[in-house]
């Protein structure tokens, strides 16, 4: 019974995992676009470049950011404990 449970379970989070990452290449489809006229073409492609360069510089400043929140944090947490060790 517990193998049946394990199973359905594990089924369960790989569908969802897949259905997951399918949504995310949906997300990225419109950055496909053809157009038979060379001239809008050329402009599409000026725009995908202009996406992609925003799309980097913002997960860029997302890491830093997060990075930065981390250290804070730990700070935070090590200054909690010194001051918990000092009232004890």
């Amino acid at each position: 019974m517990k193998c049946k449970i394990i199973a359905l379970i594990t089924i369960f989070v790989t569908v969802q995992a897949q259905q997951i990452s399918q949504k995310f290449q949906k997300e990225a489809k419109f950055l496909e676009i053809k157009v038979d006229n060379p001239e809008f073409q050329m402009e599409i492609d000026v725009l995908k470049n202009k996406y992609n360069e925003e799309l980097n510089d913002l997960k860029t400043k997302f890491k830093k950011e997060k990075k930065i929140l981390r250290k804070s944090y730990k700070v935070r947490l090590k200054d909690l404990k010194k001051k918990y060790k000092k009232k004890k």
